[in-house]
């Protein structure tokens, strides 16, 4: 019964937004027009090249070479690099194939969806200069970034690195197929952009509360959310904590891009949930910190 009811829900909820559609066509144009832009002009162009070169090192065994050279002896260690210079949700395609290459444990792959879950870096930088003064926007990013080590912390390394995994590979097929899997990536996340912008905007159509609309365009798409903060009337404390919100939870889009990438593996996406929460309790607590000391 509560199945049912759920499905019911869903029906109603899709068959209003499909009459908006119809009823509001030249302002979901212009709105699906501009994601796209987006997408094309900043996303792609600093998601695509760490997507393939990412690929292309996981291929090749890159970690094995990283913990080699820096005597660490982590197999998680390339994931956490190449998450933070890429952010999300490459860090959850990263994990994908290193699990799906046995280069390490469901367990250890379980673990660092967890604790990988960074913001690309120059995104925060843009968006949040906007609102924020260069000290806020640092104080954000620091705390972002830091608390994915504190959720290290609670978890213990139990998978060294003590061999090579080596494989017979031509390099030209590496390379092409990690160009059609992270074009299908990116792809995923044009969509899914694109996706929860319409219910945004019709939203949008039904409240008129700007702290709500901001709060649930943030919740939704959290790029959206960052970019409306600058026209709320609240103090910089209680914007920085609702962009943290944004950022560490990173919303039900990014969290539908990270499910559907591991759709085909068996880990545990209630656990990585579960994490973002925490992510955000520990973000929120450190920039409280670091802004009242």
């Amino acid at each position: 019964m509560k199945k049912n009811n759920q499905d019911l829900m869903i029906l109603i909820s899709l068959t209003l937004i499909l009459f908006f559609l119809l009823t509001h066509y030249n302002l979901i144009i212009e709105n699906i027009s501009s994601v796209t832009k987006l997408w094309l002009f900043k996303l792609f162009p600093s998601l695509f090249p760490f997507l393939v070169i990412g690929s292309i090192l996981i291929n090749y065994n890159f970690s094995y070479y990283l913990n080699q050279l820096f005597k660490i002896k982590r197999k998680d260690l390339v994931i956490l690099i190449l998450a933070m210079l890429s952010g999300f949700p490459a860090s959850a395609k990263y994990t994908k194939d290193m699990y799906q290459k046995n280069l390490i444990s469901k367990k250890t792959a379980n673990n660092v969806l967890c604790y990988s879950f960074f913001a690309n870096p120059l995104f925060l930088l843009s968006t949040l200069s906007l609102a924020f003064q260069k000290k806020i926007t640092i104080l954000i990013i620091l705390s972002h970034y830091l608390a994915n080590f504190f959720i290290l912390m609670f978890f213990k390394n139990e998978e060294p690195i003590d061999k090579m995994v080596k494989e017979n590979m031509n390099l030209g097929n590496v390379i092409a197929k990690s160009i059609k899997d992270s074009i299908n990536t990116l792809l995923l996340i044009l969509g899914t952009i694109t996706f929860y912008n319409i219910f945004i905007t019709f939203l949008k159509d039904i409240f008129h509360n700007k702290i709500l609309i901001t709060f649930l365009t943030g919740f939704l798409e959290f790029s959206q959310g960052l970019n409306a903060l600058p026209s709320l009337s609240l103090s910089i404390y209680l914007k920085a904590l609702m962009a943290l919100f944004f950022i560490s939870f990173g919303s039900l889009s990014i969290l539908t891009q990270i499910k559907s990438i591991i759709a085909d593996t068996n880990l545990n996406f209630k656990k990585f949930v579960l994490f973002r929460f925490v992510h955000v309790i520990i973000a929120s607590f450190l920039f409280t910190f670091f802004y009242f000391l």
